[in-house]
Formats: structure tokens, sequence, C-alpha cells
């Protein structure tokens, strides 16, 4: 990965602003990613207290990848952090490495078990289920719904980054496939979600957490969309099958008033699609970022 200037990327102070001047106009979730955003851990508690201390805003979550998430849940509970969403495609140790690419296995679970006794609730998991990589686990990551509050999430692969054509279709594995999987061991009951909701909710019956299927391929949730990314170097990009990215860096450290910022995100609201094109996407070329930049 290669590595941003510290001036090339946002300060605390100019995300704020921007987030700030958003919840003035009706942003009421922000979460905050990365790549892994607990390597800024410093930037990050001052976020999530900035974030606490706007009113309108309810929701403020965090993904991360969870290997440092045992030395910093306590402090992010204590700021204020709502929940946290943990990136983990596989539950087995020798998988780990060769999928996530490090040796941080052991890492990530004490992070889970951190923020469990942190207190955070939901628990979000989230895994990316890959065909012949991981999609003989899916079962066992419901399992683990029955005894915690968890809410085991299955993503469908993306063809985001470098991944070729032929290389993205060897892996997707449909969430379809996935619910089918699922039905074919546990009854399951439909659970409800609100109109701008990504994800399909079921549930086991009598289990302490919640199965959702995140579908951006095979069941596009474009029309009830209202996500907009804010990135480490400060582009705001509308959709993430687009590679459309509007620079508010510039106009940011360049004088701009509020207004003015306001129109020029305005600007990259009327770039968002009507919907995804993701396979469209991959067969004009690679995206601008990969998936370790983009985060959850």
């Amino acid at each position: 990965m290669p590595y941003e200037a510290t001036d090339h990327i946002l300060r605390v102070d100019e995300i704020v602003r921007i987030v700030r001047l958003l919840a003035e106009h009706g942003l009421t979730k922000v979460r905050i990613t990365g790549g892994e955003p607990l390597v800024r851990v410093a930037d990050v508690l001052d976020l999530v207290s900035e974030f606490c201390a706007i009113p309108s805003l309810t929701d403020i979550g965090m993904t991360t990848n969870g290997i440092l998430l045992k030395r910093h849940a306590e402090e992010l509970k204590r700021r204020g952090l709502r929940r946290i969403n943990i990136s983990l495609d596989t539950l087995r140790r020798d998988r780990f490495e060769r999928i996530a690419r490090f040796d941080r296995f052991e890492q990530v679970m004490d992070g889970i078990d951190a923020a469990h006794t942190a207190g955070f609730s939901p628990i979000k998991l989230n895994m990316v289920v890959m065909k012949g990589e991981n999609d003989d686990e899916i079962v066992d990551f419901a399992r683990l719904t029955l005894d915690r509050p968890y809410h085991v999430r299955f993503l469908e692969y993306m063809p985001i980054g470098l991944v070729t054509p032929a290389q993205w279709r060897a892996k997707y594995f449909s969430n379809d496939a996935v619910m089918e999987t699922l039905r074919n061991r546990f009854d399951l009951e439909v659970l409800e979600t609100d109109a701008s909701s990504t994800a399909r909710r079921v549930r086991i019956p009598g289990a302490a957490g919640c199965i959702e299927v995140i579908s951006p391929i095979s069941h596009r949730f474009c029309a009830g969309c209202n996500r907009l990314r804010l990135t480490a170097n400060g582009a705001l990009a509308p959709c993430l099958s687009d590679n459309y990215e509007y620079d508010l860096k510039t106009p940011l450290r360049s004088g701009a008033s509020d207004d003015e910022l306001l129109a020029h995100i305005r600007e990259a609201l009327a770039h968002k699609p009507r919907q995804s094109d993701f396979e469209g996407r991959i067969e004009r070329g690679p995206t601008l970022r990969i998936m370790a930049q983009i985060g959850g």
C-alpha cells in the first residue's frame, strides 16, 4: 500500500467541518472507515468526540479490521462511538493469513471480544463471501448469532481494484446462493429494515443476533442508497461502482465559505448514478482505488 504524505490527507478539523455542514442539511449517520482507521487512532478518538458534539448525528459507527481494537475498544466506547463493524472473512486460523495477508488472527478475535466486553451493540461482523475461498464457512458464521447478539453480514465480492473480470467471476458468490445455503440448514424469519438500508435481514428463531445479506451485484439497492464517501485525501465519492470523485480538499484549503462548500457537495451529488454498474465498471478497467483504500 502506498502511504499518503501527511499534508495530503484531511486534518480532523477539516473532516469535522464537512460533516458538521452535512449534518446541518440532513446527515444523521457517520461511519469512520479506512483502510484501517485505528492506524490514526489519535485522530479517530478526536473525531468520535467531535461527532458526538453534533446534536443531529444520531448514529456514529466505525469499520475496522479489529487488529488494534482490543487496545482501544474501551476508550472508543467512552468517547461515544455507538457501533462497530469488524471485517472478518474467515473463522479458520489457517486461512486467515492467506486471505488477510497478515497473521493477526488472535488479535482480531481478541478485538471482537473486547468490543463485546466494552458494551458495543450491535457488533457487526462483515464477511465477504468468495467462491472456493470461504464459501464453506457460511453456516459457521451464521452459528455465531445463536449465542451472542452479533449481526453477521454476508457481502458479495465486488470487482474493485486491480482484479480482472475473469478473476472476479471466478470468486463471485451470489447472496442468493448464501440464502439457499442458510435455508438448507436453518429455519429463518424475515426482519424488517428501513428504506435506506443496504441489507436484507433474517434471524434464526431464538438466536441472540441476526444475519444480514448485502447484495450490491445480485440485488442492487440503489433506489434507497443515500451514502457518500469522504476519502482520507479529501475526495467525495458518490458511488463505489463509479470512478467519479470530487475534490473537496482544494476548495476547503482555499478559503471556501460554507455556502461554496455546499455548492461543491451538490455538484458531487449530481454525479451520483441512478444505478450502480459494477460489471460494466470492471470491463472498462480498474477502479481508482483498491478495497483496502476504500474500507467498509
